[in-house]
């Protein structure tokens, strides 16, 4: 007896929520008004000019900070952070940051740990990932791009300079950004 009620219970809810939702057929001329304001939006046109400024997207740097063997350019309002998260005076690591999420970290390591980390990172990172190559200042990069899947980009680098073995981890921009080309074209190694 119980399902029964249950039963007969659970369709009057459905009964009333169908009715609650359905189509409501009997006020068509509200309906057709609507369609008609609909139409005259899209038949009407705006025409914006927008000017671009093409100073917007350039980078300049502000400050040369000079770290180890690197001397690397930082954009007004980042910072230059030296050494990495385990040891702060290891000059092999310097980064140069944006935001917590922005930056480029600069990687000075023995050509097969750079490999290794590379290849991890290459495996790791696949999404919408593509080779990518290039020249910035004195340094032919060879890497990949990829896609953190919201919208932002990363890429990792690596070169060989002065017999040195050098390895870039982005965050939040492309390889062909302005911020890559200003920070990547300012770095020197010795």
């Amino acid at each position: 007896m119980k399902k029964f009620l249950m039963l007969i219970l659970l369709v009057l809810c459905a009964s009333v929520c169908l009715v609650a939702c359905g189509d409501d057929d009997d006020d068509d001329s509200s309906s057709s008004k609507k369609k008609k304001k609909a139409d005259a939006d899209v038949t009407e046109s705006v025409t914006e000019e927008v000017t671009p400024t093409p100073d917007a997207d350039v980078v300049t740097i502000a400050s040369t900070e000079t770290w180890g063997d690197y001397t690397v350019g930082v954009p007004a309002d980042w910072t230059f952070k030296k050494g990495d998260f385990m040891d702060e005076e290891d000059t092999r690591y310097c980064s140069v940051k944006k935001s917590d999420f922005k930056y480029f970290d600069f990687k000075m390591e023995t050509e097969d740990l750079a490999k290794q980390h590379y290849d991890y990172n290459k495996n790791t990172y696949t999404n919408e990932q593509e080779d990518v190559s290039g020249t910035y200042g004195d340094i032919e990069w060879t890497g990949f791009q990829y896609s953190d899947g919201w919208g932002g980009y990363g890429f990792e680098l690596i070169a060989t300079v002065n017999e040195k073995s050098v390895r870039v981890s982005s965050c939040g921009f492309k390889f062909d950004s302005e911020e890559a080309k200003a920070v990547l074209g300012s770095l020197v190694i010795k």
